[in-house]
C-alpha cells in the first residue's frame, strides 16, 4: 500500500458507516435546497434511494459520483428520506475534500529540516492510529521530504503541521505529497454546514474507533454478549424511539439485539453496539452497527440505523471492499445470541450531554485524551464544512475496516 511519489495508499471506512446529520442541519439550513446546491457542488449525478432492495424499511440513500477517485458511491441513513439523502451527500463531501489537495500543501520538506526550523509537528507516526496506518516506515524517516500541511491543536490553538498524506487522498497525477509512507482512512472526518457540528462528529468518529478497539478486541465474544446486552424494559423507559424501531423490525422479521459496549475506563462517553439478525437467514445473515454519541439514546439509535446501513451496503453490491461473514461465525454468533440474556440497563451508560465539540474534548481531557488537531479540509465551493481530527494515540478498529 505503499508507494511512490504522489497519489495515496486508501483505506476507506467500510460501508461509510456514519451519522445522520440532518436533525442538527434543520435548525440552521433548510434541508431540501442544501440537497440540491450540494449535489451540484459534489458532482453527484444520482441519489438511488436503496429502502426498497430490503425490508428492514429504515431509509439508506446511494450518492453516485462517476467522477469520484476514493469512492464513487457513497451511502447515507436516516429516519427520513431527507436524512438519508443529506447524510450520502455529506458522506460525499468528505471524500471530495479529501480528494482536493489544490494549494492547500503549504510546506515540502523532512522531519529534519521542520525540526531546524523550530516548526512544531506531529511526525508520521504520530498522526496515524487515527488517521491511517504507517505501512512503509522507511518513507517517513527523518530526511525523507514529504508535503505538510498547518493544523490547530484543539483547546490552545496552537498551530502545528502534519503529515499531507495522513489528511489527503488525491489521485495520483493531481498532487505530489511525496514518497507515500501511510495508508489513509476516511475515520475521523465530519461534513456539517456548521464547522463546530462538523468538528464534533469528527471527534465522536474517532472515539468510536478508537473505543471498539478496547471494547471489542477479539470481536463479539460470548463474554461481552453475556454481559453487555440491554433489556427492552430499559430501552422502552430510557430510549422509547429505539424500542419503537426494534418493534418494527421485529414484525419484518428481525432479531435485534442492542449493547452497552461502554468500559469503565473509557472516554466517559457511551458507545453502543446493534446486531441486526435475519430470522431467515439470507444472504445478510447478520449486520452489525456501531456508535458513540454524547447520550445513550442517541448512540443506541445511530448504531441501529448503522446496522440498517452495513446491511443494505451489502445488499448493493455497488462495493467491492466488502466480504461475507463466515458461515461457522454466522452460525456461532446466532447460537450465542439465543443463549444470551439481556441484563444491562441503559442507565449505566454515561450521558455527558456535551452540545459543542469544545465540551466534547474537554471530557476527552478530563480521561487522559492530552492532545488532538483539526485540520479544514473543505474543498472550494462546498456549502458544507469538512473538518479532520486526528488523536495521537487513537486506533481504528479491524471490525470497521
Amino acid at each position: 500500500m505503499g508507494g511512490g511519489p504522489g497519489g495515496c495508499a486508501r483505506s476507506p471506512a467500510r460501508g461509510n458507516d456514519r451519522p445522520s446529520r440532518a436533525d442538527r442541519v434543520r435548525r440552521s439550513v433548510p434541508v431540501p435546497p442544501l440537497i440540491g446546491r450540494l449535489r451540484r457542488a459534489l458532482g453527484v449525478t444520482r441519489i438511488a434511494r436503496l429502502t426498497s432492495l430490503d425490508r428492514a424499511g429504515i431509509e439508506v440513500h446511494s450518492a453516485i459520483r462517476p467522477r469520484g477517485h476514493i469512492l464513487q458511491v457513497c451511502n447515507g441513513k436516516g429516519l427520513s428520506r431527507a436524512d438519508a439523502e443529506l447524510s450520502a451527500l455529506c458522506e460525499t463531501a468528505e471524500l471530495v475534500s479529501a480528494e482536493t489537495v489544490g494549494a492547500r500543501v503549504e510546506r515540502f520538506g523532512s522531519p529534519l529540516e521542520l525540526r531546524r526550523a523550530g516548526l512544531p509537528f506531529w511526525p508520521h507516526g504520530v498522526c496515524c492510529g487515527s488517521a491511517g496506518w504507517l505501512v512503509v516506515p522507511e518513507l517517513a524517516g527523518e530526511s525523507i521530504r514529504s508535503a505538510w500541511a498547518v493544523a490547530r491543536e484543539l483547546g490552545s490553538g496552537a498551530p502545528v503541521w502534519v503529515p499531507a498524506q495522513v489528511l489527503f487522498c488525491p489521485p495520483q497525477s493531481s498532487a505530489d505529497l511525496g514518497p507515500i509512507a501511510v495508508a489513509w482512512a476516511s475515520n475521523g472526518t465530519g461534513a456539517h454546514p456548521d464547522p463546530d457540528e462538523a468538528l464534533r462528529h469528527a471527534l465522536l468518529e474517532a472515539c468510536e474507533r478508537e473505543l471498539l478497539v478496547r471494547a471489542l478486541p477479539s470481536g463479539w465474544t460470548p463474554p461481552v454478549l453475556l454481559s453487555r446486552r440491554l433489556t427492552h424494559g430499559s430501552l422502552a423507559k430510557h430510549a422509547p424511539a429505539v424500542a419503537e424501531q426494534v418493534e418494527r423490525l421485529s414484525q419484518r422479521g428481525f432479531d435485534v439485539a442492542l449493547f452497552d459496549l461502554t468500559l469503565d475506563d473509557g472516554l466517559g462517553l457511551p458507545l453502543a453496539g446493534a446486531l441486526l439478525v435475519d430470522r431467515e437467514e439470507g444472504p445478510v445473515p447478520i449486520a452489525a452497527g456501531y456508535a458513540c454519541r454524547t447520550s445513550p439514546a442517541e448512540a443506541l439509535m445511530a448504531a441501529l440505523l448503522e446496522a440498517a446501513q452495513s446491511r443494505l451496503t451489502d445488499i448493493h453490491g455497488a462495493r467491492e471492499d466488502v466480504a461475507p461473514m463466515a458461515t461457522l461465525s454466522v452460525q456461532l454468533l446466532r447460537g450465542a445470541l439465543r443463549s444470551a440474556g439481556a441484563i444491562r440497563e441503559v442507565t449505566e451508560m454515561p450521558s455527558p450531554r456535551a452540545r459543542t465539540a469544545d465540551e466534547v474534548f474537554a471530557i476527552l481531557r478530563a480521561h487522559g485524551v492530552s492532545r488532538a488537531a483539526a485540520y479544514d479540509l473543505t474543498a472550494p465551493g462546498l456549502p458544507v464544512r469538512v473538518i479532520r481530527v486526528i488523536v495521537p494515540g487513537f486506533r481504528i478498529s479491524e471490525l470497521l475496516v
